[in-house]
């Protein structure tokens, strides 16, 4: 049974690969099995009649309504030459059902429909006999048109569903369009985000040594070496983020996933080191041990805001602000926040020259997180992440306290509400 079907599906595809080939075919099978009986009923007329009636078929895809024409003059010659029907009167079928699966004008169809009706009619007055003559032309010719309307009703269906079938296969492809745009565009932005982080470490840096270099009598070769291993620690770092990014573009495997690299628990603390290598004092309350068992999505959102906001405490924050960070669960949802105690929102680029976290919130609505910036209570600025369902409904985690999947309490600081 499947090889049979695999046969059929494969001569399909080739005959459709070759139409004019198929319609040569289907002219000489219907010439052979429905003309050559013609000679038998109404002699060399008859013959000449099936002839004259069939062989336009070779041409019924790539002229049809030229077929269509020629088709009405044969069948009305044939009423006017030959007393009686012949096999081959099941071409004009095929070209009806040929105008109405491959003409795309509604009045060429309906014209085909119509001239079928009207020789379905007439064919039953010149081939009734007596007795009831009238009674039996209407049963012939509303029998045959009843057949034409149904033959044309298939036409359209066919004609219908490879629309439908263009339809679908050109929607699909939109979608691979721009879902592969979207790719790009979030790979742009995760390259972004990589690279205005990493250099504002190392601008800071740099800064910081220069400045201690020219005014700091007790600077040191060791305080130099310092500085340009966190400024070479940071460049490899950024490198290999990057390289991620664009790595995972080159898999086809990873449409649906978002582009940058694998995050885990020790990713965020190598960010903090880093940011406190730069001169940034963060105080950190998490992530705590469920965190590498969220899905990868939910890990990169968190590194991501976490990273960006950093980034902004390091250029706007000033040089006597602490941050910090806190990794939480809240029911189902997780929730990452980073606040500092700066010189507060009014040192943030105005609107219209800061775009990381107006990116960060585009690249959030997939997850449905919801992203909250604004003054921090006391002084400074404060920005927070929540993913909600990030761990699905589980009424024993409702009291607020964090349980790893194995269902034991998270004995990391800040693992939940306290």
């Amino acid at each position: 049974m499947d090889q049979r079907t695999f046969l059929a599906a494969r001569a399909d595809r080739w005959f459709r690969a070759r139409p004019v080939r198929l319609d040569l075919l289907l002219t000489a099978l219907t010439w052979l099995v429905l003309g050559l009986p013609g000679a038998a009923l109404a002699g060399a007329t008859g013959l000449l009649v099936a002839t004259v009636t069939i062989a336009p078929l070779v041409l019924r895809r790539r002229f049809p309504v030229v077929v269509l024409c020629w088709s009405a003059a044969a069948f009305a010659g044939q009423l006017l030459l030959v007393p009686i029907p012949l096999p081959a009167n099941a071409a004009q079928a095929i070209v009806v059902y040929t105008v109405a699966a491959h003409v795309g004008s509604p009045v060429v169809r309906m014209l085909a429909l119509a001239l079928a009706v009207t020789g379905c009619l007439a064919g039953g007055l010149r081939w009734s006999t007596p007795p009831d003559q009238t009674r039996n032309a209407l049963v012939i010719g509303v029998t045959l048109a009843v057949c034409s309307v149904l033959i044309a009703v298939i036409g359209e269906l066919v004609r219908g569903g490879r629309a439908n079938v263009r339809e679908l296969h050109e929607a699909r492809r939109q979608r691979d369009r721009l879902a592969e745009q979207r790719r790009r565009m979030l790979a742009a932005a995760e390259i972004h985000d990589i690279v205005a982080h990493s250099l504002t470490v190392v601008i800071v840096q740099a800064d910081a040594g220069g400045y201690a270099a020219g005014t700091t009598p007790s600077w040191r070769p060791a305080d130099a070496g310092a500085v340009l291993s966190t400024i070479a620690g940071t460049a490899r770092t950024a490198l290999a983020e990057v390289r991620g990014v664009i790595a995972m573009l080159h898999e086809p495997e990873s449409a649906e996933e978002p582009p940058g690299v694998a995050v885990h628990r020790d990713d965020v603390q190598r960010l903090v080191d880093a940011v406190r290598a730069a001169g940034l004092p963060v105080v950190v309350t998490g992530p705590p041990a469920w965190f590498d068992e969220v899905p990868a999505a939910v890990r990169l959102a968190v590194f991501r805001t976490v990273r960006e906001a950093l980034t902004n405490v390091l250029k706007h924050a000033g040089r006597d602000a602490t941050a910090r960070l806190t990794v939480e669960r809240h029911g189902d949802a997780v929730r990452a926040t980073v606040e500092d105690d700066g010189r507060g929102p009014d040192t943030t680029p105005p609107p219209g020259r800061g775009h990381g976290l107006a990116g960060l919130r585009e690249r959030l609505d997939v997850l449905d997180g919801v992203l909250e910036t604004g003054p921090a209570p006391d002084r400074g600025f404060r920005v927070s992440l929540t993913l909600p369902g990030v761990f699905g409904p589980d009424p024993g985690w409702l009291s607020g306290v964090p349980r790893d999947p194995r269902g034991t309490p998270d004995s990391q600081p800040g693992g939940g509400d306290r």
